[in-house]
């Protein structure tokens, strides 16, 4: 069985109160600039804001359908770039919305220098959220060395948007060998694990891991979407005492 996508793709799935995702095509994994055969599945996060205009997190491949109807649920006005693995499309995104606002990770402008991208970031993203979406949307930095990310909570849905913090892929949609590779790693649903590659930067962060895990407990999420895998629809906050739990006992 080879790999498959979260189909319909390119088409706006409404998950709460103003609050939508849109699976992506398949993306590749490149390593010292070679594709690996790794297609993985992608996952944009939109929310409309209280004023109405509309926040993309990662966005993912533009599409023209997939923007005229955007265009008609708000003002395309945030591309955010959540972590520097994320921001790809942006540039995109940013030529066919030359007002919204491009907003930076840690290390993305770098990386996409390096990659030769062309994007420009007008914004960084800070720890505490910005006035701009202060009022719907939270948000903290967690931490994980080279792969941190930052996350967000939308407060009128209780949803928690994440990236690559929490991975939950479906094996049956893998193909040999990663479908072994990824049971072997155990992030696979029902269980969801987080990406092991930040495992030991959040041991040697603990306080900074510590704040950030308080942080989003504190916001019992009731769903949580994740970029790559299934995404969590109910009981978010026991996914998060589950997964964040175990690990602060150890750091």
């Amino acid at each position: 069985m080879g790999a498959s996508l979260y189909e319909p793709i390119n088409v706006y799935k409404p998950i709460g109160p103003d609050i939508g995702i849109v699976d992506g095509p398949f993306e590749y994994l490149t390593v010292g600039g070679v594709r690996l055969p790794l297609p993985f599945t992608t996952r944009m996060t939109i929310v409309r804001l209280s004023n109405g205009t509309l926040f993309l997190h990662s966005p993912i491949k533009f599409d023209e359908a997939l923007a005229s109807d955007l265009r008609r649920r708000g003002t395309i006005r945030h591309l955010v770039s959540p972590n520097q693995f994320h921001y790809a499309h942006i540039g995109e995104w940013s030529k066919a919305f030359p007002d919204a606002i491009t907003w930076a990770s840690p290390h993305v402008r770098q990386r996409a220098r390096a990659r030769h991208i062309d994007i420009t970031f007008a914004r960084d993203l800070d720890l505490s959220p910005p006035e701009e979406w202060r009022q719907d949307i939270d948000q903290t930095l967690f931490p994980g060395g080279y792969f941190k990310e930052f996350i967000f909570f939308h407060k009128t849905s209780e949803t928690l948007i994440l990236t690559d913090t929490i991975i939950n892929i479906e094996l049956n949609k893998m193909p040999e060998p990663w479908r072994t590779a990824t049971k072997l790693s155990g992030m696979y649903y029902p269980r969801g694990q987080i990406f092991f590659g930040m495992l030991l930067p959040l041991l040697l962060q603990r306080r900074k891991a510590n704040a950030s895990f308080a942080k989003i407990r504190s916001w019992r999420p009731k769903h949580i979407v994740l970029s790559h895998g299934r995404c969590i629809e109910s009981r978010g906050d026991e996914v998060i005492t589950r997964i964040f739990g175990r690990l602060a006992s150890r750091i």
